[in-house]
């Protein structure tokens, strides 16, 4: 499923942290969007309160987000 998206509130991360297992170590830099910036993305995970997973699919980079930094726009 995909999905469009803008961001709300500035948010960054680390590249890994939204992948579900023990054992990545994938966290080697940061991502940042941008309030106003829009993504297409692939949806993941959208059932828990506090963090929803996507993948940017310009960048390919998975990340989370909390809910209330973006706004489905499709």
């Amino acid at each position: 499923m995909h999905w469009h998206i803008e961001i709300k509130e500035p948010h960054s991360g680390e590249l890994g942290e939204a992948i579900e297992h023990e054992d990545h170590v994938l966290v080697a830099s940061e991502y940042h969007y941008e309030p106003g910036q829009k993504l297409e993305v692939a949806v993941h995970k959208t059932d828990d309160p506090h963090w929803h997973i996507f993948t940017d699919l310009d960048s390919g980079h998975r990340f989370k987000i909390p809910a209330e930094k973006y706004l489905r726009i499709d």
